[in-house]
């Protein structure tokens, strides 16, 4: 009877290509990370920016954009009732 073996072994692996593979995932996680750490810079300068030109303290900028939300929100909703009453009217307004 002939003996093979079914069992899997660490000779079964090439290691050349594993220590590639993980060389190459190593590249990658670091590159990833200075590209996030570019990413996060950018973003910070221009939040930094932006708060400059805008010249108001914190409170005042938070209540003007809260503000903006609400009657941004109004206005959508105001002209979604107008578009429902115009385009679905009731039938007995229809002649």
């Amino acid at each position: 009877m002939d003996e093979r073996r079914t069992d899997p072994s660490l000779q079964d692996l090439n290691r050349g290509v594993l220590i590639a593979g993980a060389g190459l995932l190593a590249l990658a996680g670091v590159l990833g990370l200075a590209g996030f750490a570019m990413f996060c810079a950018a973003l910070v300068g221009a939040t930094r920016t932006w708060y400059r030109r805008a010249d108001l303290t914190p409170r005042e900028l938070a209540t003007l954009k809260w503000h903006q939300a609400k009657v941004a929100a109004s206005a959508g909703a105001g002209a979604w009732q107008d578009h429902e009453k115009n385009a679905y009217s009731p039938r007995s307004a229809r002649t």
